[in-house]
């Protein structure tokens, strides 16, 4: 059973002193951290150093711009039975039935000679992209993006670690970018006169995906501003804040795994909006054979419970249960 958070409090963070080397500074955000992390579940993280609005606008780009043809040649293999590939490529809007459309990629490190490729492990591909001569910026800004978001979430999850008791390179190793299995999800919303169906919850509420716990170490998300995410409370469901500038911040269920439910993932849902938007989420995911030992911080209630888990074995189980809860995105 999902954990219900505290409350729906979102703090902004100031990270920058993380890239620094006071090392009082990152105590200090590490505490902010910790009580963010321990109350709602999310917090915004400001000063990243990321220029999200050059990605904004060749998404946007992109999204314009693609044929139908292109979109099925791109499309993953629950699309297109003809590409096997499950993770990366598109993912098409349904006439009639599903209108949200994305855009998944993966590692860059990730070519035909890599370890992991050559040895066909399952969540490793190496990225289709749309044609290059039609779309020139698209794979060179995704590619760089991939490649700061890395950076800035393991910078993050150095002051993770500090919030945890931990050094701060605790997790460094794990997040290893020749083999980390982070993705970059690049989802548009739009807006339709005749917008398909959408789901229902019981409390009422609309919704264009249902509840669930993210699948990640922790997920690092921008969004353009149209309030659509609510987090579930003792209290309820709430509404989480916009911000047009920061990356919203929460953890995934591997980091509830490791920190024994000290760090739980918050169990939170997309409202229907009947808007152009675009959800540009981060998942920080360690490497396949990436273990790392769950522990109990110093201050926590409960012993140690949970059993070492490969992050390979969580993902693969992760994702297709998250399938089976709530379909197909």
């Amino acid at each position: 059973m999902p954990i219900l958070m505290p409350s729906a409090e979102v703090p902004t963070i100031d990270i920058s002193p993380l890239f620094g080397d006071d090392s009082n500074e990152k105590t200090r955000v590490a505490q902010e951290i910790n009580k963010a992390c321990r109350g709602s579940g999310f917090f915004y993280a400001s000063n990243h150093g990321i220029d999200v609005e050059l990605l904004q606008d060749v998404v946007n780009e992109v999204h314009r711009n693609l044929t139908d043809r292109e979109k099925y040649d791109l499309a993953i293999n629950a699309y297109n039975k003809n590409n096997p590939h499950v993770r990366n490529g598109y993912y098409m809007a349904v006439k009639g039935k599903k209108a949200v459309e994305s855009f998944c990629y993966l590692n860059p490190s990730f070519s035909d000679d890599h370890p992991m490729i050559k040895s066909e492990t399952p969540m490793h591909e190496v990225n289709i992209w749309p044609d290059e001569d039609k779309h020139p910026r698209f794979r060179p800004v995704c590619e760089n993006y991939y490649r700061e978001m890395l950076r800035l979430s393991t910078v993050i999850m150095r002051g993770i670690a500090l919030a945890l008791g931990k050094p701060e390179n605790f997790f460094d190793t794990a997040l290893a970018e020749a083999d980390t299995l982070s993705s970059v999800s690049l989802i548009r919303y739009p807006y339709l006169e005749d917008y398909p169906p959408v789901q229902t919850a019981p409390d009422g509420t609309k919704l264009s995906f249902k509840d669930h716990l993210d699948v990640s170490m922790i997920t690092v998300l921008y969004q353009t501003q149209v309030q659509n995410l609510q987090v579930e409370t003792v209290d309820g469901w709430q509404d989480l804040p916009t911000s047009e500038e920061n990356f919203l911040v929460n953890c995934g269920t591997y980091m509830s795994h490791i920190t024994n439910d000290y760090f739980p993932a918050p169990n939170h849902r997309v409202k229907f909006v009947n808007a152009e938007r675009l959800s540009l989420p981060f998942f920080l995911n360690a490497g396949h054979n990436s273990v790392v030992e769950p522990f109990v911080p110093e201050d926590a209630a409960e012993q140690l419970k949970n059993r070492p888990m490969s992050y390979g074995e969580y993902l693969q189980h992760g994702l297709r249960a998250l399938i089976v809860k709530n379909g197909q995105t």
